[in-house]
Parts: structure tokens; sequence; C-alpha cells
């Protein structure tokens, strides 16, 4: 961890959150909100594709014979609406899952909830293995049952911190969707939990990961391993953004329910489009700018905001519709040598430059991220520019370019793309090598000739050979379930755990700093909550 991610652990003086409120008193708060928790999470009825048409049935049918019955991992879920519904339709996917509790605020659906996961079970494990299933409009019933093992939190923004430090606290395994929590104080809280050393009742470490599952996806770790590779040296600026043309809203039955249905919309529930979608690449920005072979990355520097309700004033939200951002970051300047080349030491670690005490020089980057709910243009990627290439990745994949470089004059600064060099024209594949071109073994350069109107000359990157054709977040529920077996076999999960709580507080911070920029027209900095120890 760095001195900056260690200044952390103290949070400074009274704290107030980035939605416009103090931190409530966690208990006080928690007994308001405990009898309903699904909030409109529960306004999306929850439906299981026919089970026997998943492409995943047959790998999860014979878990048994993989796992051992005595292995499996017995779940329960708090919020069964659209994100956690997901889920849960996720962790049915996962061998030796087993979820046994669900809990949601509309009694209505617990019971079709129930059925259908007894139906999935059934015919994924056959009639006589099918458990009995836990159901509760309160979340507090699931932290009792002592046969679930782990809890999946995936209710609306405001309720994540309370729930998740009852859960550990209860000493369940958590999986707790994104944005961490809703105040910067609960977010701290958590760190602080999972670092005094919170363990289960049978004394194994807790798992903790938060719903940051770009950190699961072979494709966005090939990009970091690029990234961190030097292969388009030094990253001078991230943009990225998240464009919709749509208003994010539900029909409500009825104005009182609209508030509970429409919750990202307010401010007392949700941080808006910061909490909602920013840190989802907030966390990519923090990854790619921290170091080699590190998940939890940086954190930002600063951050300076504009947002407002310009397309959907209409209705009554108070939750920015567009937002533009601008994040700083203090990165370390590493030395090159008259090639471009990093400078290594004789142990092979990277050297870098000095400041004028003698101190690791640090260079100042940016990230800037906008999000629009009136344009879809682009929709959610990411953008690295560095010294000698840029990269453009999203779920759906990537491209490359490189920087042409004039070849008799090592120290002349790059001069862009050319669309007509031969050198501009490959494709990044895997199974070869790549090494002449800086990239990693085991992976091969593929010429593609271009043919007339191709308007692409970039790099097109795939991901890892044999990386699997499935989606991150199922990558991402698989290994929390891989962490949940290690730790009760009390091996070290740490090698597998990528978004972890201090991954999800850098994040959640960070949007809520953005969001108080935006609140009160300056720039915010992150040493304002967190000050660096003399």
């Amino acid at each position: 961890m760095s001195e900056e991610k260690n200044s952390a652990s103290e949070p400074a003086g009274e704290i107030t959150d980035g939605n416009g409120a103090g931190d409530l008193p966690r208990r006080d708060f928690i007994g308001a909100a405990a009898l309903g928790v699904g909030g409109a999470a529960s306004g999306i009825s929850f439906l299981f594709h026919k089970y026997g048409e998943h492409p995943y049935l047959d790998q999860v049918k014979g878990w048994r014979e993989d796992f051992g019955e005595s292995n499996h991992v017995k779940t329960g879920h708090i919020g069964v609406g659209n994100r956690g519904g997901s889920l849960l339709r996720t962790a049915l996917q996962v061998p030796g899952s087993m979820p046994i509790a669900v809990c949601d605020k509309q009694p209505s659906k617990i019971k079709d909830f129930k059925k259908s996961i007894e139906d999935v079970i059934s015919r994924r494990d056959g009639d006589e293995n099918k458990p009995t299933i836990q159901t509760s409009d309160d979340y507090r019933r699931i932290l009792d049952n002592k046969d679930v093992e782990a809890v999946f939190i995936a209710t609306p923004h405001y309720l994540h911190g309370p729930m998740a430090i009852d859960a550990v606290e209860a000493g369940k395994h958590v999986y707790c969707e994104k944005a961490m929590a809703f105040t910067i104080g609960e977010n701290q809280d958590i760190v602080d939990l999972i670092a005094s050393g919170a363990k289960t009742p049978g004394g194994e470490d807790i798992v903790f990961q938060v719903g940051h599952q770009r950190h699961y996806s072979p494709l966005y770790q090939k990009v970091a391993d690029m990234i961190h590779g030097d292969r388009i040296g030094e990253v001078a600026t991230i943009r990225a953004q998240w464009n919709q043309n749509d208003k994010i809203s539900r029909p409500a039955p009825s104005l009182e329910l609209e508030r509970i249905i429409n919750w990202r919309l307010y401010s007392e529930y949700s941080g808006g489009l910061t909490t909602e979608f920013a840190t989802h690449q907030i966390d990519v920005a923090n990854w790619f700018f921290g170091e080699e072979g590190s998940h939890v990355g940086i954190h930002p520097h600063s951050v300076r905001g504009y947002g407002g309700v310009d397309w959907y004033y209409q209705d009554s939200r108070d939750t920015h519709d567009n937002i533009h951002l601008i994040f700083t970051y203090k990165v370390p300047a590493v030395q090159r040598d008259a090639y471009g080349r990093v400078k290594k030491d004789g142990a092979g670690k990277t050297v870098y430059e000095k400041d004028a005490s003698g101190g690791i020089r640090l260079r100042e980057v940016t990230f800037d991220y906008m999000c629009t709910m009136a344009n879809a243009h682009l929709g959610p990627s990411e953008m690295m520019l560095g010294r000698y290439g840029t990269i453009q990745v999203s779920l759906a994949g990537g491209e490359f370019w490189k920087e042409k470089k004039a070849r008799k004059d090592p120290n002349r600064i790059a001069e862009g793309t050319n669309p007509r060099r031969s050198s501009q024209k490959k494709i990044l594949k895997s199974g070869a090598t790549m090494a002449k071109l800086g990239g990693t073994p085991g992976d091969e350069i593929e010429e593609k000739p271009l043919e007339r109107g191709d308007k692409h000359w970039s790099h097109f990157i795939e991901p890892i050979e044999g990386a699997y054709d499935k989606i991150e977040t199922l990558l991402a529920v698989e290994s929390f379930h891989k962490c949940v077996r290690l730790a009760r076999d009390k091996n070290s999960f740490a090698g597998e755990l990528r978004a972890d709580a201090i991954v999800g507080m850098n994040s959640a911070v960070a949007a809520l700093m953005a969001n108080i920029a935006m609140r009160e027209d300056r720039a915010v900095y992150w040493d304002e909550f967190f000050p660096k120890s003399s």
C-alpha cells in the first residue's frame, strides 16, 4: 500500500458525505430502514430464464462431483431487484453456489423469488437436493441465519454501508454492490472494520468484495498489463464517458412510491450519476494509474465538477442528468534512457525521478469524465492516452493506436497516429509472442492488411487466449465463491480478491468528492478528509 493510501486511515474531524447530508448515527439510521430493504430495486420483478436453456447449465450440473456436497457456499441475497436479481441469477450459475435466503421490500415478490430459486436448483441439482429457502422483508433475519455463510447486498445506495457493516459484524462474507457506501465516514468504517481482522464465527478471515467487476474482465486485465508494462508509455490523461439517451426512471403506481421506485434520482437515497455510473470508471482510472501487479491502484488528488438537471427537469429529481468531472492524480515520474526505455536498477526495479528534496518526483495527470442522459454516443468506454500510444476500451472490446515516432531522433516527441503506416495495422491476439513490440510473452501480433474503405488502422485488443467466454460479473461472482472457500480452509485469498474494501473506498469517496465539488462549485481535495500523517 502506498504512503498516500496509508494516510487514509484517519478521517479528518467532522465528515459530511458527498450527497448533501451529514452522517446519521448508523444504528438510528438502520432502524428506520430495516423493514424495507429493496427500495426501487424491488420495482422490477425478478424473472429467471428457463434454466434448461441456459448455456451454463451443463457446467453447473456436476458441481457436487467437483466440489462435494459439504463444500457448497450457502448465500443470502439482500435486495433482488434489477441488479440484485441479476447477481442471484449469476450465483446460480456458479458451481457449488447454494442460495438459501432472499430478502426484499415487497412481500408479494418473495413468493415468486422463492419458487424460482427452488425450480432452478431442482433443475440444476435434482429434487432431492432442493434446499429450504428463507424469505424475509427484514435483512437482519438473513444475518441471524447461522446457515448463511455469505451475503450479496444490492439495495439502494444509501443502505449499502449500514447493511455491509452489520453483515461483517454478524460474521458473514460480503459481496457489496458499488458504490461501497453512501458517506465518506461509512466507507472508512468498512475499511477499518476489515483491517481490524474481522472474522466469521468459525475464525475465518472475512471476504469483503465490492461489485467493481471490471477487475475480473480478462480484457481489462490485458489492458492493465499493457499500460503497466509500458506499452503506451506513461499515461498522461484518461478520458471516459457513460452516455445514455434515457431518463433512468421507471413508472411509479403512486406518488408515495415514486421516490422509492426511482431512488437513483434523489440525493437522500443515491449519489446520482457519480455513484451509479462514474464509480465504475473512476475505479478503472485508479487501477490504471496505479502500479504494476496491483488492483488497489491509487486515489485521486482532487476533483472539480459541473452538472445540472437540464434534460429531465419536468420530473422531481434532484440528482444531475449530466455531469463533467476533472480529477487530478499524483503519479511517480519514471526515469528513461535516451531511447525512451524505463530505467531499472540492479535489482530490476523501476528508477524514479527525484524532486528537490530528494524524494520521488510526482507528475500530475488527469482523468476527464462525462456522463449525460441526453445522448448515447460512445456509451460507456475509456481512453488512455500515453506518450507512445492510445488505448480505447469498453466491455465490448478495445483498440490500440501507436504514436508515430521519428526513427533518427529517439528524443523527438510523438507526432500522432498515421492510418497509412503498415506498422499500425495489427491485431492483438494471443498464442505466440509480441515481445518485439513490448508486449506480454504468450501474446501474438497478427498482421492484417487494410482493405479499401477500412477505417481501422489500430490494433484490436482481444481477451487472453483461453479466458472464459463468460461475462465479467460471472467471473467476479465465481471469484467471490473461491475466496470464501479459501477463507474456509484458512488459506489466504489475497491473491484472488481483486476488488476489496480499499478498492471500493477509493472509488466511492472520489465520487462523493465530485458531488461536493459540484454542489459547492470548488475544487475538492482527498486530503480534506484523509490528511497525511506528519
